[in-house]
């Protein structure tokens, strides 16, 4: 154990590194109090009796599962996509955020794949707006480049489509994809 991290060594030789920070009774603990633990007979959970504190290595499997298709998926996704384009706020004399429990965290705004899943429709979308864009112009060669651009927003805006963040990066994207 690190002083800021939770190391687990699996049989098959691969390592689970953790920050303690994630574990509140071990983020407080006495280096003396987080080194005194017992492993399961089964291998499957680790106790440390001081502390009162459980944890199973299969929760922490699927906690690093989760993380590395987390970031994958973001690597996938364009930087400059928007993160959260309808953040949840909750009206009221204080202000509020909501948040959902997903897999026993709590998510503010979108996770990893429902954002993967918006840019993804967006980039489809995009990939199909050019044949459109290109036809548009071509029925209008008075209009400039802005002026064609402007008109396929309004028209992708009455749809419903999508956020006002998600919209504005899907014009600037068609703009890259036509090189205007």
């Amino acid at each position: 154990m690190e002083d800021d991290s939770l190391n687990v060594f699996l049989k098959d030789g691969g390592t689970l590194r953790i920050p303690l920070r994630r574990f509140s009774k071990l983020w407080v603990a006495t280096p003396e109090q987080r080194c005194d633990f017992r492993i399961s007979a089964s291998g499957t959970v680790l106790r440390w009796g001081q502390l009162d504190e459980d944890i199973s290595v299969r929760d922490l499997m699927r906690d690093a599962e989760r993380r590395h298709r987390d970031e994958r998926l973001t690597a996938c996704v364009s930087p400059d996509f928007p993160w959260d384009p309808t953040p949840a706020l909750l009206s009221g004399t204080q202000p509020k955020i909501a948040g959902r429990w997903i897999d026993g965290r709590l998510i503010v705004g979108l996770t990893a794949e429902e954002r993967w899943v918006r840019w993804d429709m967006c980039e489809d979308l995009a990939q199909q707006l050019i044949k459109k864009t290109l036809q548009d112009a071509a029925k209008f060669p008075m209009h400039s480049h802005d002026v064609t651009l402007k008109r396929m927003r309004r028209g992708i805006e009455r749809k419903g489509w999508l956020a006002r963040l998600e919209t504005d990066w899907l014009m600037e994207r068609l703009r890259a994809l036509l090189a205007w």
